[in-house]
């Protein structure tokens, strides 16, 4: 009967019992065709003695849905597959279970390298691994959005990291337990190169804005300041917040000016043109100035004005030296006629082509008598002659030359003389010049000088300047005046039997050093240190030269105290690069010393951890208890830092309630454990403030140095991010970038 009624049945049950027997039962599944659709059963069937029992269950619902569960994936694997982002499925462990074709060539495994392995250890690079894992445990802990994103690099089969910006997706089963995790992810490397190079090029170009010493303006096509430079705040004397928003008509002389301006940038601008021209300007306090302007205009992609750049230098000096120069060259003349030494202009062969009125009262001749005449007829030795035209053929200069002439009364004379040959624009020499001076009294006056040694001892006696002769060779004092007794409280006597060596407060090395400064600098004195005879330390400025005394050359010096001069420098220096509310490292010596340390680091291969520091809930401080609360917040706080905290590390407010710290040649694990005692450290300071206590908490963002950083600005960003993090997550915190 069962094979009338299902032959389809019977044969397949016949094909299973000759295979397996029919003792142990018989499970199978079968097919019976009925037209265009097919319904499946499960079959199964047991026997005994007596007889068999046959149980049917129609299983096609079943069987159909599996079927449309495998297309269905079949068609989301492609679609993984096709599309762009990297895909990867993680269970609970971590372990890669999917992983799409744009993950396998953005990583370049294949899929079987990568199914099974932990994603983290796989292709995370060693130094994010801990933030990831992190981050990864609070997606599986649900701590976060799927619209969160992340970004971390992944390292290639070749070993190249790449920079993904990736979502993550909690996946759940029925009972809402977290099973896995999938990942999607897009490589952004070349998009964060380019959008780091935009900052660094835009940094640079803002630098180089801020850093110009010209006052650069940067005007609406309204002539309404939007942007002014450094140098142009201390041109017109006016801050940045007092020139932005200002009308650019406020700074010239007046309205005639201004539309005078006006009218010569548009001629310009009419043709693209950029304009210069020398207008006056006016400062905030009302003062009238020269200036040089260039103007431009800057036009936008669609050809239309965005702005104008206005770019002044201030031409007071130039025009002074103009000025000067034209009074200068009218003075040159007045001198050239008046001055008491005589100047001679000859051509090659000796002739006199031009003389000042000094030579004609020197020589005795009127200017057209010596005028046409050779040099040869007012010498009186030829040899002197010709020993100054062959120095002269040399090509150098000579100086100092004393040769006898004989004036038109026939009086001899001995004139010291300087004389060079005269160049064309080619270097060829036209001819001779030189200046020369009567010296016949001063050599009889110089056999006298011997006999007035008694008067130098009187000038060096009474001299309220302090006066030191020394012998070069050995360093012993030769003789020193009441002034430098008084000044290093010793008897005359006693500094005459003393040698420097007592009295410089400075090894040798030390004095060499300073002198080496000296020399470079083009300075014509020492900055040394002297100890009195109290022991005290005073700062000196030592000016010397040599000095022939009784035919012995000695070193003549003359001393000044400038010990106030350099401790008001030193204290100018101090305020120039210290935050004058806490005492450390202001902003500018912060960033500059910072930069120092990361080239260094980078250079040698030295770690470098940046921190920064963020008081939680400052304004609520400054809200409560005031302002000069908070000022004396900011001072423990600074305090409280400097004591934890190395000589070598730099420690800098930069601002507000901010402040940073640069740990040289300091991992990250050891830069993250000192953020965490600066945090407790501070959290347990109590500041007194009119009688109430006042404390306070601080989060704080850790990043170490990377050999990618450019400048330390990306250092302080990362960090920056990383305090932000730490503020998001709660306060009080420590995390990191």
């Amino acid at each position: 009967m069962l094979r009338d009624a299902a032959p389809w049945l019977v044969a397949e049950l016949e094909k299973e019992c000759s295979r397996k027997g029919v003792e142990s039962g018989i499970r199978v599944e079968v097919v019976r065709p009925d037209g265009e659709r097919e319904t499946h059963f499960s079959v199964i069937l047991s026997a005994w003695a007596e007889g068999c029992v046959l149980v049917l269950n129609d299983i096609t619902h079943k069987v159909k849905a599996e079927q449309q569960l495998t297309r269905e994936r079949n068609q989301s694997a492609l679609y993984l597959d096709v599309v762009g982002a990297m895909v990867v499925a993680l269970d609970a462990s971590g372990a890669v279970t999917m992983a799409n074709q744009t993950t396998c060539r953005t990583l370049g495994y294949g899929v079987h390298e990568l199914i099974g392995r932990n994603w983290v250890e796989a292709v995370v690079p060693e130094e994010q691994r801990d933030e990831v894992l992190d981050y990864l445990y609070l997606v599986f802990s649900g701590q976060t959005e799927s619209a969160d994103e992340f970004f971390y690099y992944v390292t290639t089969k070749d070993g190249e990291d790449r920079l993904v910006q990736w979502q993550h997706k909690l996946l759940t089963n029925e009972g809402d337990m977290p099973i896995g995790a999938l990942c999607s992810g897009m490589d952004v490397t070349e998009q964060r190169a380019s959008e780091e190079a935009l900052a660094e090029k835009e940094l640079w170009l803002r630098s180089t804005f801020v850093a110009l010493g010209e006052a650069v303006l940067i005007l609406t096509p309204e002539w309404k300041i939007i942007d002014a430079n450094p140098a142009a705040e201390i041109i017109f004397g006016m801050t940045n917040e007092e020139l932005v928003d200002t009308p650019a008509e406020t700074l010239h002389v007046d309205a005639v000016h201004n539309a005078e301006f006006k009218v010569r940038c548009r001629a310009a601008f009419d043709e693209r043109k950029r304009v210069m021209f020398e207008f006056p300007m006016r400062r905030q306090s009302g003062a009238v100035f020269p200036s040089e302007q260039s103007v431009s205009l800057i036009i936008g992609d669609d050809g239309h004005p965005l702005g104008i750049v206005n770019t002044i230098r201030d031409i007071s000096s130039r025009k002074r030296a103009e000025r000067v120069l034209r009074e200068s060259e009218e003075k040159f003349r007045r001198i050239f006629e008046s001055i008491e030494e005589g100047y001679i202009v000859t051509d090659l062969g000796g002739r006199i082509q031009m003389v000042n009125p000094a030579t004609c009262r020197l020589f005795g001749y009127p200017r057209e008598e010596l005028v046409g005449r050779t040099m040869d007829e007012l010498y009186l030795y030829r040899k002197e002659q010709l020993f100054l035209h062959k120095a002269l053929a040399g090509g150098d200069p000579v100086r100092g030359l004393k040769i006898q002439v004989v004036r038109k009364d026939g009086a001899v004379i001995t004139v010291d003389g300087n004389a060079h040959v005269v160049t064309d624009d080619n270097g060829d020499p036209v001819g001779m010049e030189g200046t020369f001076r009567d010296i016949t009294r001063q050599i009889e006056a110089e056999k006298v000088l011997m006999e007035r040694e008694q008067q130098y001892r009187a000038f060096f006696e009474n001299n309220h300047a302090i006066m030191i002769l020394t012998d070069p060779k050995t360093g012993n004092v030769v003789d020193a005046n009441p002034a430098a007794g008084d000044f290093y409280g010793y008897s005359q006597e006693a500094m005459r039997s003393m040698n420097m060596s007592q009295i410089n407060a400075q090894d040798e090395e030390e004095i060499f050093r300073e002198m080496d400064m000296a020399r470079a600098e083009k300075r014509a004195y020492f900055i040394l240190q002297h100890k009195l005879a109290d022991s005290s330390i005073r700062d000196v400025e030592v000016y010397s030269g040599p000095i022939m005394v009784q035919g012995r050359q000695l070193l003549y010096s003359v001393i000044h105290d400038v010990t106030n001069r350099i401790r008001l420098e030193s204290e100018m220096k101090t305020l120039a690069t210290t935050d004058a509310l806490t005492g450390v490292d202001n902003r500018h010596q912060f960033f500059s010393k910072g930069s120092q340390e990361l080239r260094r680091a980078l250079r040698y291969k030295k770690p470098l951890t940046l921190l920064m520091l963020d008081i939680d809930y400052f304004k609520s401080i400054n809200d409560t208890y005031g302002h000069q609360a908070g000022d004396e917040v900011l001072r423990q706080l600074a305090q409280a830092s400097s004591s934890l905290l190395r000589e070598s590390d730099i420690f800098g407010r930069l601002g507000g309630e901010e402040f940073a710290v640069v740990l040289p040649e300091t991992g990250l694990r050891l830069g993250m454990e000192v953020a965490e005692r600066l945090r407790k450290r501070l959290s347990e300071v109590r500041v007194d403030f009119e009688g109430k206590k006042i404390t306070f908490t601080v989060s704080i963002g850790a990043t170490l140095a990377r050999r990618s950083d450019k400048a330390i600005e990306d250092v302080i960003k990362r960090a920056d991010e990383a305090l932000y993090k730490a503020k998001r997550m709660g306060r009080n915190r420590v995390d990191r970038a």
